[in-house]
């Protein structure tokens, strides 16, 4: 044998020792399962967790089937179902799973496609049988008390979880509505019938609101006039006691000196009668007339001769207003 088909021989060996050597090993990630196979017979299964990751031999004649074990979330598509009182929902869940037992898994389906068609079977099934069992104002309440979707999520989990773990190898972690609505055929007369009735409610609330607004004003009005004849009451009051008073005062200052009292009556009365437009016209005898060049009359009390010239005098005087003068 020459040299060069002997080291052709060599690399062959060795790639075949290489080759042998490589399919000997499997390495399993720890998001994953491992089901080694031999000619269709499962021989080991391997993976499942961080501490049973890594490198494992096999023969070079097993086949490593792989199956992904992480979370999966499945959004099964829209379906009809009936509530309780016989109203239409449309209604979309969405489930949450995981393989948890690989051979169940692929004996009961073999891939997670078909797991998930399984699944959305019996999803189905479960909604329809919790949604019959409540009416659709349990449903849609925003009132906690009165929630329903909740206790329905248990009903449905409660229902696939034992039968997916058992037949399929998976492990239902979470079944919930995304959403409900009406189908779309009879939304429109839903929300025309919503709106009625919402109509009615708020014409009901501002007739309330108007009832109460008529009370309301009416005990107002009643305090107002209530409060306005009290003190009406006492502004009279207070006024009659005011008047009492200044006449007493009066009637005390005349007694102790009608003389000057009589002066302050007289400076009174011409205050009233003069302005800035009077035009007066006096005598040479006036009281007026002396009182505003001569000052106040002296102690002395007049006979009756100076109390008669002094009427006359000031009987004689003349006030007269002139028009347009400053």
């Amino acid at each position: 044998m020459n040299p060069t088909r002997r080291r052709i021989v060599i690399l062959g060996v060795m790639l075949a020792a290489a080759g042998l050597a490589l399919s000997s090993f499997v390495v399993v990630d720890e998001t994953e399962f491992a089901v080694v196979t031999s000619f269709g017979r499962v021989v080991a299964v391997r993976g499942g967790g961080s501490d049973e990751s890594g490198v494992y031999l096999k023969a070079p004649w097993h086949v490593p089937v792989r199956i992904d074990r992480r979370l999966r979330v499945f959004d099964p598509p829209a379906r009809e179902v009936m509530t309780g009182d016989k109203r239409n929902l449309e209604v979309a869940p969405y489930v949450v799973w995981r393989v948890v037992d690989p051979l169940v898994f692929l004996r009961g389906s073999g891939s997670h496609e078909l797991a998930e068609a399984r699944l959305n079977e019996r999803v189905s099934a479960a909604i329809s049988d919790a949604v019959g069992r409540r009416e659709l104002a349990e449903l849609a309440s925003t009132d906690e008390r009165k929630w329903a979707l909740d206790s329905l999520n248990e009903d449905v989990l409660n229902v696939i979880a034992p039968a997916a773990r058992g037949e399929l190898g998976v492990l239902v972690l979470d079944v919930r509505l995304r959403r409900f609505n009406h189908p779309a055929e009879v939304r429109p007369a839903v929300f025309d019938l919503i709106r009625s009735e919402r109509r009615q409610v708020a014409s009901r609330l501002r007739a309330e609101g108007d009832s109460q607004y008529v009370v309301i004003t009416s005990k107002a009005d009643r305090a107002r006039d209530t409060i306005l004849a009290k003190a009406e009451a006492e502004a009279v009051r207070i006024k009659g006691e005011a008047e009492a008073e200044s006449t007493r005062l009066l009637n005390e200052a005349h007694g102790r000196d009608p003389r000057f009292f009589e002066f302050l009556r007289t400076l009174e009365s011409y205050r009233a009668i003069l302005d800035e437009r009077t035009t007066v016209v006096l005598s040479a005898t006036s009281p007026l007339l002396r009182l505003m060049v001569k000052g106040p009359a002296s102690d002395a009390a007049p006979g009756p001769a100076d109390q008669r010239a002094s009427e006359s005098s000031a009987a004689s005087a003349a006030v007269q207003k002139v028009p347009g003068r400053p």
